[in-house]
């Protein structure tokens, strides 16, 4: 098989989202396969752990620290006399010059060799515009999040802006891809997240962990708030359930007082971040996720990769797109905590319902299979003029 190059480009290498994840898994496959992969990195995380491999080399643009703050106008900074503002974006307009050099510097390496470089978040393509009509140069772009999530951030106009011109720009969920090109994107594509792993446990056993998890940074949008007013809620009628929640965020301050203020504190537990998944969830019974919004979440696909049954608000089309209602997990309304509470009390309550999601879910979990997902991005390369035979 030719050897390929294969760079992935990511705001942080070592943070601990979903993207960060993904890009790992694909990134370790792609170099069990013998291809040369690396990772370009806009910034990087003070004294954090990453997922990626230590034998995948890392380029950190900005590794001093510093992190560049949006454009703003110099303009109408200087009409309010904000030498402030006007430093800063000075600053940010001279740094963005010198990095779009050492981007160039770090691709003219390659030569003319054909080069596929993953954008796994927008943000980093103001670094990478040079680049984009360079014909060995294959930019693939992704965005990890719901079009509706996007539209409320100001990653919608750099989408709008940069994904046009791209060799493929992919979307996690059909209907998001469907969105794009009413736009008049003529690039778009759909390609689900891996799961790292996939390993089935038996439903009697991880019904007997009466252990409810969910995962993710502690921020208000995950709505862990919700979820553990919902657990509150029938925890009485749940003798020796508990809630797990694992990450790390600003709001764990406020979700300790509001775990306090239910009377929850031997029940529900803020675990803090972890570094192996895989044994969270099979020390699990099942995985609740209630957030306001989402793509296609890696948290979904990891649970039912090993059989637990999974209960999600309807936060974006992806959720859809894993689980599938009444026969492998359940569904409610965003923030609504009286019906997330129900399903969980009726999922932990019902041996026999629980079991038989429990096997549906690892049955639907072997689309988002590794080695499979691998293929996609492989068949993904030779459409795009690569020569890449997958395994």
């Amino acid at each position: 098989m030719p050897k390929k190059n294969i760079v992935f480009v990511l705001n942080e290498y070592n943070g601990h989202g979903g993207a960060q994840r993904v890009a790992a898994v694909l990134a370790e496959e792609f170099v069990q396969d013998g291809h040369d992969v690396k990772v370009l990195s806009i910034n990087k995380q003070k004294n954090e752990f990453s997922y990626f491999s230590k034998d995948i080399p890392v380029h950190v643009l900005h590794s001093g620290g510093y992190r560049p703050p949006m454009a703003k106008s110099i303009g109408a900074s200087l009409k309010t006399l904000n030498f402030k503002k006007i430093n800063a974006e000075i600053k940010r307009r001279m740094q963005l010059i010198k990095r779009r050099k050492d981007v160039i510097k770090f691709f003219d390496a390659y030569g003319n060799e054909d080069v596929y470089v993953i954008v796994v978040q927008v943000w980093g393509m103001q670094w990478l515009e040079p680049l984009i009509y360079r014909p060995n140069i294959k930019i693939i772009g992704q965005s990890h999040e719901s079009i509706k999530a996007a539209k409320n951030s100001h990653r919608y106009k750099r989408l709008l802006k940069y994904y046009r011109q791209v060799s493929k720009f992919l979307l996690l969920t059909h209907k998001d891809a469907q969105s794009f090109e009413k736009l008049g994107f003529l690039n778009v594509d759909v390609m689900y997240n891996p799961s790292p792993f996939r390993k089935q446990i038996e439903a009697s056993e991880l019904y007997k962990n009466k252990t409810i998890v969910s995962t993710g940074r502690i921020v208000d949008d995950k709505g862990f708030d919700v979820l553990i007013e919902a657990f509150a809620k029938v925890a009485n009628e749940l003798p020796g359930w508990k809630l797990e929640i694992y990450g790390e965020g600003p709001a764990k301050k406020y979700l300790n007082s509001l775990i306090k203020i239910l009377g929850m504190e031997n029940r529900v537990f803020l675990k803090g971040q972890t570094g192996d998944v895989q044994s969270v969830l099979a020390k699990s019974s099942f995985f609740v996720l209630a957030s306001k919004a989402e793509g296609l979440p890696m948290s979904l696909i990891e649970a039912q990769s090993i059989g637990l049954p999974c209960i999600s608000t309807d936060c974006a089309p992806g959720i859809r797109e894993i689980i599938t209602e009444y026969k492998d997990g359940l569904m409610a309304p965003v923030g609504d905590v009286p019906f997330l509470s129900r399903h969980i009390r009726r999922l932990a309550l019902d041996p026999n319902k629980f079991h038989s999601y429990s096997q549906h879910a690892f049955e639907n979990s072997l689309k988002f299979d590794k080695q499979v997902i691998k293929n996609q991005w492989y068949e993904l390369f030779e459409e795009l003029g690569g020569n890449l035979d997958a395994k």
